[in-house]
């Protein structure tokens, strides 16, 4: 049941983007801040308290909701992809300072013990996908200051996933010339 909980969380927080913007379309702002609560809290059960993810959920919904809480339910919410990119970013930058690097550890998983050229490529990878958060992040951030609620949606629901997807692909490509070559 929790691996049935879990892809549905995960397929909430995916379209989350555009059950905002059409519930706040309707007028549904109190609902967001319960919608993404619940979301985020079914979603810390079915992962358990010891998995990590349910620490990021939890801090999630706990900057969500102070930020809800000194302005409003819509900017509360709107601001999650804002924190989600943040904590990407200090994740895999604390990864880079204290290592194994984030990227190296999924490589190991899928790959067993790396060479030393294999540890630096990862490394690089996971500087790339910190900038890459960084950039989300500060984007997420503009479609906020926008106040344009379609905007913020089409960035935030679809952009951002066909960037990060992109992003993961090229990088697939390049892996694979570079592990031909060792």
């Amino acid at each position: 049941m929790s691996n049935v909980l879990r892809i549905a969380t995960t397929i909430c927080l995916l379209g989350y983007p555009f059950a905002v913007w059409w519930l706040a379309q309707h007028g549904y702002l109190l609902f967001l801040f319960g919608l993404l609560a619940v979301i985020l809290s079914v979603q810390v059960l079915s992962l358990g308290l010891r998995n990590p993810r349910s620490y990021l959920a939890l801090s999630a919904l706990i900057v969500i909701a102070v930020i809800a809480w000194f302005t409003d339910p819509l900017t509360g919410v709107l601001y999650y992809p804002v924190w989600l990119s943040t904590a990407m970013l200090l994740l895999f930058v604390v990864s880079l300072i204290r290592p194994p690097a984030v990227i190296t550890r999924l490589a190991r998983l899928w790959d067993g013990e790396l060479s030393p050229a294999a540890v630096r490529y990862t490394e690089r990878v996971t500087a790339v996908w910190a900038l890459f958060f960084a950039v989300n992040g500060s984007i997420a951030w503009y479609t906020v200051q926008l106040d344009d609620m379609e905007v913020w949606a089409i960035y935030n629901g679809f952009i951002a996933y066909v960037l990060m997807g992109l992003l993961m692909t090229i990088e697939w490509s390049i892996r694979r010339v570079v592990k031909r070559r060792h």
